[in-house]
């Protein structure tokens, strides 16, 4: 557990530790929102003033041009901040928030250019500013996100002016549990210790490294050592809780409470509201809003290119397959796709057996039942080039969990845990889980298990930046092939 020692709390009611304004971490985030907003402007006013003053030597409309760059400004900071990526946590994460922006601003810039079209004043701007204001916005802004990432992280070390400061109420498993999720200095996030309840014992305690009772938690809230304080106490009652609760709610400190330890386990929880009322989310429907739209175009429109690119090599391979003996050029298995839908799958037969039934056996190292030409079909996942019909038929995507054999499917979801959420999302040709490594042969639960574990940190993090990194990585595994069998 994260810094949760007794010695650790010897001290937490003294006076060593400095108080901290609970604000630093928003203002941190408007502050960035501030720079971004000037930046803008300037940026629009500058490479006006370049352009037109040192490249055509003429005179240029200062106000039309800090006009624009007040409107872009606005559009910008305005979405990153309606989506979160002002929030300490996002600031954190370099590359995803400059994912965000590169998007946003591509948002923003398409946005004026209808404004400017739709109102007849687009030829009052260059189109060379234009470019050069997009380009250069998107650089500095970038630039700005990897050093305040960095900062950040050097504020956060060793209990830091940013990190923030969690005391757990409930000397459980739960409370043990949680310190080791959130635990991590990386995150900005440093456990003060676990505190006894005072509470009955209800069979759940946790008796290693407890930092002190309800007493010295108090004290070292009231002396600014704690920011915020989570309740771990799952077999509580309400009278018990409402005690609890009503105890510490005179602390200046934030108070919450952690749930169990069942949705801790899941990454794509949170709190959201159903009506007026809160609720825990434990999962998030797959693809939301514009996502499964997206995925469908990308699908179709890349399947068709790769599909028509690779047509001379499918040709190729189809053509050595039949001169190599007897037997089909394709061959064809029952998959589970999305919503657990059966369908065909297409791969060129690499095999002198086409198993498709209850029982079928995987293929293993120096497997005696693969073909020479399919040995190099499958280091170099060439067999697999025919599920591109699968794709452009909808039954396949480019990217997601890859399908398994039927008999195999309904093997693992009797010993995998949450198996069977994989088919939340259409399979796919390639996936996370294959180029982190896990491909081929899966003859150990282990391995498996790895896999799903992968298969729905994509389902949870899904976007087009993340398929397209997977489809470039995809080209280094097969290119530099490991696991193939």
């Amino acid at each position: 557990m994260a810094e949760t020692s007794v010695s650790k709390a010897d001290n937490l009611s003294g006076e060593s530790r400095r108080r901290r304004s609970p604000a630093s971490r928003a203002l941190f985030g408007d502050v960035v929102q501030f720079f971004d907003f000037i930046c803008v402007i300037a940026i629009s006013v500058v490479v006006a003033a370049i352009y037109h003053v040192f490249a055509l030597r003429t005179e240029f409309d200062f106000q039309s041009y800090a006009a624009a760059g007040i409107i872009g400004a606005t559009g910008l900071t305005a979405l990153l901040r309606r989506d979160g990526y002002y929030e300490f946590d996002q600031l954190l994460s370099s590359s995803g928030n400059i994912r965000a922006v590169v998007a946003t601003w591509g948002l923003v810039v398409l946005g004026l250019l209808a404004f400017g079209f739709a109102f007849k004043i687009s030829d009052l701007f260059s189109r060379v500013w234009l470019v050069a204001w997009s380009v250069t916005t998107v650089v500095v802004i970038a630039a700005a996100r990897i050093g305040a990432a960095a900062l950040l992280r050097s504020m956060i070390r060793d209990g830091g002016v940013f990190s923030r400061r969690i005391a757990i109420v409930g000397a459980t498993k739960l409370g043990a549990r949680f310190a080791e999720h959130v635990g991590a200095a990386e995150n900005g996030i440093s456990i003060i210790g676990l505190f006894e309840a005072g509470l009955p014992d209800n069979g759940d305690d946790y008796n290693e490294a407890i930092a002190g009772d309800l007493s010295m938690l108090e004290r070292a809230a009231r002396k600014g050592v704690i920011d915020d304080i989570v309740i771990a106490v799952p077999r509580a009652s309400r009278t018990e809780m409402d005690c609890l609760a009503r105890r510490l709610s005179s602390l200046p400190v934030s108070i919450s409470i952690c749930p169990n330890t069942h949705w801790l386990d899941h990454t794509g929880g949170g709190v959201t509201k159903v009506g007026a009322a809160s609720v825990l989310s434990l999962y998030r429907r797959p693809l939301e809003g514009w996502g499964s739209i997206l995925k469908t175009i990308e699908d179709f429109v890349l399947g068709a290119i790769l599909l028509v690119a690779l047509s001379p090599l499918l040709m190729l391979v189809a053509i050595a397959v039949k001169l190599q003996g007897k037997g089909p050029i394709l061959f064809a298995q029952q998959r589970h796709g999305f919503n657990n839908a059966v369908f065909r799958i297409y791969k060129f037969r690499t095999m002198t057996v086409a198993e498709d039934g209850e029982t079928i056996q995987q293929a293993q190292k120096d497997d005696a039942r693969i073909t020479t030409l399919g040995k190099f079909l499958r280091r170099y996942s060439l067999d697999e080039l025919p599920q591109l019909f699968n794709v452009i038929r909808g039954e396949m995507s480019l990217v997601g969990p890859r399908p398994h054999a039927l008999a195999h499917n309904h093997q693992y979801a009797q010993l995998i845990e949450n198996y069977s959420g994989r088919h939340k999302v259409k399979p796919g040709i390639t996936g996370w889980a294959q180029v982190n490594g896990y491909r081929g042969e899966t003859s150990e639960n282990e391995l498996m298990e790895q896999r799903v574990k992968f298969d729905l940190g994509y389902i949870d993090a899904w976007s087009l930046w993340f398929d397209f990194k997977i489809l470039l990585l995809t080209i280094l595994a097969v290119v530099f092939p490991k696991n193939a069998v």
